[in-house]
């Protein structure tokens, strides 16, 4: 009768293969399950930001010398009214001081400076449900006391992002393709070093009345045995980093770009990878077990 926990276990301890497996099989898991992680978080990103900024836009009301704050204020009440009567237009919000004064600390240290700045006024617009309009036709639309007002829209800008992350969704999805690759290369010259060590046992299983199929399945759950634990650790090891850089974004204020929530559901995007990884191994080993068996 064919003991299956012992058949290649001499090849594979003779050889060292076990140890060579395991490691791989964990950093194999790990990049791949990092790079998913990846992958999902920058389709996240995405998509959020592409519903919320795709039909925004900033309206600058550049300030003029000589304007007393008094006047300042009716030319922005009166923009707000032509906007608000546009029917392109939902909501709009002024920019409060506070947040454009934020927003140049970066480059303007001095306090006392900063509140002397003529700042321009900045409302966001929020357009209507599946309106299309450029800065340009918004612009347009304006009478000729708000012909030196610039629209931004997000949305150009926004396209440009999205192309990049666009690229680097391609790069994850690449390197995760490189890891799935690898595994079955890996797989294919351990079986290869084990036929190599154990070719003589197998002849003589032969010659005993042992099937290829039934010299394959042991050979897959020898490789089975090896790569479950290790696509655990791998896995453990990738969530330990994301919790990680999760700690890291939250510190730093305003860089942490997804929810809670969807951080929960990249984890269990990344689960995929450990269960694939296992899978992906027995395919593999039964086939290339097969074919070396063959030649």
């Amino acid at each position: 009768m064919l003991d299956d926990s012992k058949l290649f276990w001499s090849a594979f301890k003779e050889q060292g293969l076990g140890f060579m497996f395991s490691a791989i099989m964990v950093i194999l898991v790990y990049i791949g399950s990092l790079a998913i992680a990846a992958q999902a978080a920058l389709w996240r990103t995405s998509v959020s930001w592409g519903h919320d900024l795709q039909s925004r836009m900033t309206v600058e009301l550049p300030f003029i010398g000589g304007e007393s704050y008094k006047q300042r204020q009716e030319l922005t009440h009166q923009l707000i009214k032509e906007l608000s009567s546009l029917p392109e237009v939902d909501e709009i919000q002024v920019v409060p001081d506070e947040e454009k004064e934020a927003l140049l600390k970066a480059w303007v240290k001095d306090e006392d400076l900063l509140q002397i700045l003529p700042l321009p006024t900045l409302l966001d617009i929020e357009l209507q449900s599946g309106v299309n309009i450029t800065a340009d036709q918004l612009h347009k639309k304006l009478s000729l006391t708000f012909k030196d007002a610039y629209i931004h829209s997000h949305a150009s800008w926004m396209e440009k992002l999205g192309g990049f992350l666009d690229v680097l969704g391609f790069v994850a999805g690449f390197m995760l393709i490189l890891t799935a690759l690898i595994l079955i290369v890996v797989i294919m010259i351990i079986c290869r070093a084990a036929l190599s060590v154990q070719r003589g046992t197998i002849e003589l299983l032969h010659y005993l009345g042992a099937s290829d199929e039934l010299i394959a399945q042991q050979f897959q759950k020898h490789i089975s045995r090896l790569a479950m634990p290790c696509s655990v650790v791998g896995f453990v090891l990738a969530c330990a980093t994301m919790a990680l850089l999760v700690l890291l974004l939250g510190s730093m204020d305003g860089l942490s770009l997804i929810t809670p929530l969807s951080w929960f559901t990249i984890a269990g995007v990344m689960a995929i990878v450990p269960f694939g990884a296992v899978g992906l191994a027995q395919v593999a080993a039964r086939l290339s077990i097969k074919r070396q068996l063959v030649i």
